[in-house]
C-alpha cells in the first residue's frame, strides 16, 4: 500500500500523499494488489500550483460519508481532497479557496501519470468531444483517422492534444489484466478531458484534467467572503465491468446535471438528406402529401437547411421560401407537428449578423476565430455577449412563436465552445456554450423540444431533449476520417454511445436511408433499420417520400413505433461493437441483432442457449422462419441477423413480430388461461407478430399446417390491435 491517506470501494483503492500532492490507484483483485496509476494534483491558478508543496495537511473524515477521507491543505489555497468510496469506485473532490481575482489554467487532479499496468495488449475507451468526433475502444497501437486542417476547429477539443477522450474513458488492460473507468460526473464549467500518451508498447501516462480557458474567477462574493471553486467529481472504477462502471458514471453525471429525458421520443421526416439545401415550400408540401397518403405514424416533418440566405440571418428566407407562419399551419393541418433546423451559433463572414456586428464574435488577437469551413469562413459568435443574447432571444421568439415551430434542430453548436476571447473574461468555454443554450431554452420554454447536433455531449446534459450522437449519415457506406458523413461512421459512435440515452437525453442515431437509388446496400439500410429499432432512439425517414419502394417503406413500418432502449453488448471490447439485445419484458422475449461490420460475407450465429432459453424456438426476423434452436446463416458485409427469441412453452406463445425489436415496451403483459393467450399492446397501431404453436395446437379458425390460413407446422401469424388481444387455442389432444 502507498504511503497517505487510502479509501477502498469495493477493489478499488484510491491513496493521497498530501506531501508529495500524489494519488495512487489500485486494484486489490484476488491474485493481489495491482499499481494502475500513480499521478500528481497539480492546479494551475494564476502564477501558483496549488496545492503548495511542502504544506502541512490535516486529515478528517468527509462530511456525510462515514469511510470517506478529507485532507485539508494548510496553504493559501486551503486545497481540499476529498475521497469518498462507493459501489465498486472512488470519487475524488478538489476544492481550493480563491483570495483574489484569478486567472484559470489547467486543473489536473491526475497530471503525468504513471501507468504502469497497460502494456501491448492494452486499448483503450476515447470518447468524442463532440456529436461528430468518433468515439470507440482502440488498441494503444491505433488512431482514428487525423482530421484535415479544416475539420479540426469542428471536430476537436480546441487546445487538447491528439490522443484526448473528452468527459470519461477506460483503460482496458487486457486477458488477465485488470480495467480501469475514469470519468467526471458534472461538465457545466468545464470541458473536462483525459489526455493520453501511448504507443504501441502500452499507455505511459494520463492526465484528467479540468481547463480552466484562462477564465478570471473573482475570488470574492457580494460580502467579500472568500470564494471556493470547486471541480467536478473525478470517479475512479477499477472493479466494475467498464460497459457498467460507464453507466453508473452517466447516471451519476444526469443526477449532478438535471438531465432532460422526455417521455416521447420524436418519429418524423426530414428534407436533408435528399435535398440538401434546395428544399422548397413545395418540396415540403408534396412530402407532407405523400406522407399523409403512405399512412406511416410519424410526428414531425422537419425543415433542414436551405430555407435562409446565411448562416447567422435565420430570419432572412431565401428564394422559394415566402410564408414560414403558413407552411407551419400547413403541415399541423395534416396532421404533422413542425420541425425546423438552424445553427445558432455558427455565422458566415458574409452574413449580415457578422458583417454588422463584428463585436458579437469570438475573436484572438482581435481576429475572429476560425470555426471550421462550410461557406467560406465561419465564426462563433460571443453568447456571453448581451445583445447576442437579445439577438437570440429574438430569433428563437420569431421562430417558436411568430412562425409556429415546436421542434428545434440546432445544429453546429460548438462554436459557441471555441477558444478566445469572450465580453464576459470570467466564462470558460462550458460556461460560455451553456449560456447561449439557457438564453435559448429560457427563449422558447420548457415545452419546446431541442435536438443538439454538432454539440459538446457533457456541457450540453440538462438543456438538450435529444442529441445527435454520431456524425451524419449518408447514400453511402464509408468516408475517411470517422467524423465525416457516412453510415459506417454514424453507427460507430450510435454504438459506443448507447449508455447516454435515455441518462442524458434521448439519442439521434440522424435519419433512414432506405430508398433504393443511394449507394447502400439492402443489407446495409437493414442494419441501420434494426440499429434504429432495436436501441429506441429517434427515428427520421429523409428520402423524398415518393422515391421509397416497397422494401424501403417496410423497413421504416418494421421499426416503428420506438421501443424504451437496448443493450450495446461488448462496449469496450472492440471499435465498433457487434450485438445488440433488447428486452421484452413482459414475457421475457428478446431481439438479438448480431452484424457484420466486415467487408466480405461471414456466418452469424444467435444461439438461444446464450440467454439461458433451452429448447426454444427462434424466428429470423428478416427471412421470417421459425428454427428449433440456433439460427446460423451467412450474412452479406455490413449486414446483419435479426432474430426473436422467447422462453420456451409446451403451449402457444409469443415468438416473434413484425416490429424488428419484438415490441419490446409495446407488449406491456403476456397471459395464458385454458387455451386464451392475452396479449396487451400499449401502442396506437395494429402490429403484425408471430405465435408459436407446439405440436397439437392450432389458432381458432385456422387449419392447422397451411400457410394461407396463418399456419404452420411451428407458428401462426396474428394481428395485434391496441389494447387487450385474446387468442384462442385449441389443442387437438384436448377432451
Amino acid at each position: 500500500m502507498s504511503p497517505g491517506v487510502d479509501v477502498t470501494g469495493g477493489e478499488t483503492t484510491v491513496t493521497y500523499d498530501p506531501a508529495v500532492r500524489r494519488l495512487v490507484v489500485e486494484r486489490d483483485g484476488s491474485d493481489g494488489t495491482t499499481i494502475l496509476l500513480s499521478g500528481t494534483l497539480s492546479l494551475a491558478l494564476g502564477d501558483s500550483v496549488a496545492p503548495a508543496v511542502g504544506s502541512r495537511a490535516a486529515v478528517d473524515p468527509v462530511p456525510g460519508s462515514e469511510d470517506g477521507a478529507r485532507i485539508v491543505h494548510g496553504d493559501d489555497w486551503e486545497t481540499t481532497v476529498d475521497l469518498v468510496p462507493g459501489d465498486g469506485f472512488v470519487d475524488v473532490r478538489i476544492s481550493v479557496r480563491l483570495e483574489g481575482d484569478t486567472e484559470l489554467g489547467d486543473l489536473r487532479i491526475l497530471a503525468d501519470a504513471d501507468v504502469p499496468a497497460y502494456g501491448p495488449e492494452s486499448s483503450v475507451y476515447r470518447h468524442g468531444y463532440q456529436s461528430w468526433t468518433p468515439t470507440g475502444t482502440l488498441p494503444v497501437d491505433e488512431s482514428f483517422p487525423e482530421e484535415p486542417a479544416e475539420n479540426v476547429p469542428m471536430m476537436l477539443d480546441p487546445g487538447a492534444p491528439e490522443d484526448t477522450s473528452n468527459y470519461l474513458t477506460a483503460l482496458l488492460g487486457g486477458e488477465g489484466s485488470p480495467d480501469c473507468t475514469l470519468g467526471f460526473l458534472d461538465h457545466s464549467r468545464f470541458v473536462t478531458r483525459f489526455d493520453v500518451d501511448r504507443d504501441a508498447e502500452g499507455i505511459h501516462g494520463i492526465d484528467a484534467v479540468c481547463p480552466g480557458d484562462g477564465a478570471v474567477v473573482r475570488g470574492h462574493d457580494g460580502d467579500h467572503e472568500p470564494r471556493r471553486l470547486e471541480l467536478p467529481t473525478l470517479r475512479i472504477d477499477a472493479t466494475t465491468d467498464v460497459a457498467d462502471a460507464i453507466e453508473s458514471i452517466a447516471d451519476a453525471t444526469a443526477e449532478q446535471m438535471e438531465s432532460r429525458v422526455p417521455d416521447r421520443v420524436p418519429t418524423g421526416w426530414c428534407s436533408w438528406y435528399h435535398y440538401f439545401t434546395e428544399v422548397t415550400e413545395a418540396a415540403v408540401h408534396e412530402n407532407v402529401e405523400s406522407l399523409s397518403e403512405w399512412g406511416v405514424p410519424l410526428d414531425l416533418v422537419q425543415l433542414d437547411d436551405g430555407y435562409q440566405t446565411a448562416f447567422g440571418d435565420w430570419r432572412t428566407l431565401a428564394e422559394g421560401f415566402d410564408d414560414m407562419a403558413g407552411l407551419v399551419e400547413d403541415v399541423e393541418s395534416a396532421g404533422y407537428e413542425p420541425g425546423i433546423w438552424l445553427a445558432p451559433f455558427y455565422v458566415q463572414a458574409n452574413s449580415e449578423v457578422a458583417q454588422e456586428h463584428p463585436e458579437w464574435l469570438i475573436t484572438k488577437d482581435g481576429e475572429p476565430v476560425d470555426a471550421g469551413a462550410r461557406h467560406g469562413p465561419m465564426y462563433g459568435l460571443d453568447t456571453t455577449h448581451p445583445e447576442v443574447q437579445s439577438w437570440l432571444e429574438d430569433t428563437f421568439t420569431t421562430i417558436v412563436e411568430d412562425w409556429g415551430f415546436a421542434y428545434l434542430k440546432l445544429d453546429f453548436l460548438y462554436a459557441a465552445a471555441l477558444a478566445g476571447d469572450r465580453y464576459d473574461d470570467g466564462a470558460t468555454r462550458a460556461e460560455a456554450y451553456r449560456q447561449g443554450m439557457a438564453t435559448i431554452r429560457e427563449a422558447v420554454g420548457g415545452e419546446t423540444f431541442i435536438l443538439g447536433c454538432g454539440a459538446p455531449q457533457g456541457p450540453s446534459v440538462g438543456l438538450v431533449d435529444a442529441m445527435r450522437v454520431g456524425p451524419d449519415t449518408a447514400p453511402h457506406w464509408a468516408n475517411t476520417p470517422a467524423s465525416e458523413p457516412a453510415h459506417e461512421n454514424a453507427i460507430r459512435n450510435v454504438l459506443n454511445r448507447q449508455w447516454t440515452h435515455r441518462r442524458w437525453w434521448v439519442n439521434d442515431p440522424d435519419c433512414q436511408l432506405v430508398r433504393e437509388t443511394t449507394d447502400l446496400s439492402l443489407a446495409e439500410r437493414r442494419s441501420f433499420a434494426a440499429i434504429v429499432g432495436l436501441l429506441g432512439g429517434s427515428n427520421f425517414v429523409s428520402d423524398r417520400v415518393a422515391e421509397i419502394e416497397d422494401v424501403g417503406r417496410e423497413l421504416v413500418e418494421r421499426s416503428l413505433p420506438p421501443v424504451e432502449d437496448g443493450r450495446v453488448e461488448g462496449l469496450g471490447e472492440t471499435e465498433v461493437p457487434s450485438r445488440i439485445v433488447t428486452e421484452r419484458d413482459a414475457d421475457g422475449g428478446r431481439a438479438v441483432a448480431v452484424f457484420n461490420w466486415s467487408d466480405e460475407p461471414q456466418t452469424l450465429r444467435v444461439d438461444p442457449v446464450e440467454y439461458g432459453l433451452l429448447d426454444s424456438l427462434a424466428w429470423d426476423a428478416f427471412r421470417e422462419e421459425v428454427h428449433a434452436g440456433a439460427v446460423e446463416r451467412e450474412v452479406p458485409a455490413h449486414g446483419c441477423l435479426l432474430v426473436h427469441l422467447t422462453p420456451a412453452h409446451d403451449r402457444p406463445h409469443l415468438l416473434g413480430t413484425d416490429h424488428l425489436a419484438g415490441l419490446a415496451s409495446q407488449v406491456s403483459a403476456v397471459e395464458w388461461d385454458d387455451g386464451t393467450l392475452s396479449v396487451f399492446l400499449d401502442a396506437e397501431e395494429s402490429q403484425s407478430a408471430v405465435v408459436a404453436t407446439p405440436e397439437n395446437w392450432r389458432l381458432d379458425g385456422c387449419a392447422p399446417d397451411t400457410e394461407s390460413d396463418g399456419g404452420t407446422d411451428d407458428v401462426a401469424r396474428v394481428t395485434l390491435t391496441p389494447g387487450e388481444n385474446a387468442l384462442r387455442f385449441t389443442s387437438d389432444t384436448q377432451p
